[in-house]
């Protein structure tokens, strides 16, 4: 009977193998290779590393697989036609690319938006931003090995998309702001999800915490793995929780405030 060959139907082989050291046949299949991350995900873009075992040597980035020219799509649409469309900028944050939009419009146009509306804008982006946090740090629990952080903000997101749901009638590809407002405002349910979420979810974070800052594997994993200097993060124009965690303790929302974010600590 034929060997049954180790690598089926794909030149790197089982994409479910996630630490070839464990295997040495992998391993060296594996050393001096090009291979593309996330090749498992069809919609994912084109991250290429160049591979010595488990050592990346050199990366590449095709941003080509998420080129759909918005651009040239907007030239055809109202204003607030092409609102639906900032929706699948960053699917992992619809509604702050809406507002994002708006805010861009109403600038130009010198439109002077009600208070309540940047509220609701505000909180609304907030949720968003933790939703959009929760899959990045889930994916990164779990390729790491901690499967079960995946589950624990996946719970939090799916909480995240119910009150969406509640306050826009969609849970994920929103579509709630419009310019010089929002399409309508939070029902006293909405109000009341919200702030159930926000009671539960700082002893949420403290549980992640728990499972993560004394485990040795994950640890192992990512103490001193790509780290960033504060010099070489200000170099390379790294933004967001990246900047803040290599040590410039920058916020876009305190330094240079939209909607009410100045009203806010």
């Amino acid at each position: 009977m034929a060997e049954k060959p180790q690598f089926p139907g794909h030149d790197l082989g089982d994409q479910f193998r996630f630490w070839p050291k464990h295997n040495e046949k992998i391993y060296e299949r594996l050393e001096n290779k090009h291979a593309w991350l996330e090749e498992k995900q069809a919609a994912a873009q084109g991250d290429g590393v160049k591979l010595d075992g488990e050592t990346i040597e050199k990366s590449v980035l095709d941003i080509g697989y998420l080129h759909r020219g918005i651009e040239k799509l907007a030239e055809s649409k109202t204003y607030q036609e092409f609102m639906p469309y900032t929706d699948r900028m960053d699917y992992l944050s619809p509604y702050s690319n809406n507002v994002a939009w708006c805010l861009a419009v109403e600038k130009l146009a010198g439109i002077e938006v009600p208070e309540r509306a940047q509220w609701i804008r505000m909180i609304m982006s907030e949720l968003a931003r933790i939703s959009s946090h929760c899959l990045w740090l889930g994916v990164g629990m779990m390729d790491a090995g901690a499967v079960s952080g995946f589950v624990w903000t996946f719970q939090e997101r799916e909480e995240i998309y119910s009150i969406m749901d509640e306050v826009a009638g969609a849970r994920f590809t929103v579509s709630h702001s419009r310019i010089g407002g929002v399409a309508n405002d939070l029902s006293p349910r909405a109000i009341e999800m919200i702030r159930d979420f926000i009671d539960k979810f700082p002893g949420r974070i403290a549980g992640w915490e728990g499972l993560l800052n004394k485990n040795r594997i994950w640890i192992e994993r990512n103490k001193g793995v790509g780290r960033i200097t504060k010099e070489e993060a200000l170099e390379l124009g790294v933004t967001g929780p990246n900047l803040r965690g290599s040590g410039v303790p920058y916020d876009v929302r305190r330094f240079e405030p939209y909607l009410k974010y100045d009203e806010v600590d």
